[in-house]
């Protein structure tokens, strides 16, 4: 009788592990493929570093003449979600006026007028500048210079190829 329990309990046993054992199997076939499709989903979707367009925050006169032809600058409107870029180009001093201490420009997105106002750090041309604007506020905008090569700038879908 004693030998009779024995091999129940070892076939109980048995065939615990072997039911474990199957889901275990049957749960990493199913959860590896998924794992390793994310992966792959994940490296199809994030861009390479060379994608990329780098940006420099510009804060003063100096740094915008400092630009050469062929570079861009772009102000930021934070609040109505509007981006100005100028693109620089020899003999012209648009982009500079961008950062030239009372200078005014007139905001295309809220109409607002936009007023280059010194922050009190830096003196002349290196003086830090913001722009505040008449609808907006003070904080709003911020402006930043794209190079040439700085990224896939001819991918974006306004460029002439």
């Amino acid at each position: 009788m004693k030998d009779t329990i024995m091999k129940s309990k070892r076939n109980i046993l048995s065939k615990v592990i072997l039911s474990l054992g199957a889901t275990l199997a049957l749960a990493s076939g199913v959860w590896l493929p998924g794992t390793a499709r994310a992966a792959e989903s994940a490296k199809e979707t994030a861009k390479p570093a060379h994608d990329m367009v780098h940006m420099d925050h510009i804060m003063t006169q100096a740094q915008a003449e400092a630009l050469k032809p062929g570079d861009s600058m772009a102000m930021t409107c934070s609040k109505c979600k509007h981006t100005m870029v100028q693109k620089v180009t020899a003999g012209s001093d648009a982009h500079v006026k961008m950062m030239t201490v009372g200078e005014k420009l007139k905001c295309p997105s809220c109409g607002g007028s936009v007023e280059v106002v010194a922050t009190g750090k830096g003196k002349g041309k290196d003086a830090e500048v913001k722009h505040v604007c008449s609808k907006c506020g003070d904080d709003a905008m911020f402006c930043t210079a794209v190079k040439p090569g700085s990224g896939a700038m001819k991918d974006m879908p306004h460029e002439k190829k």
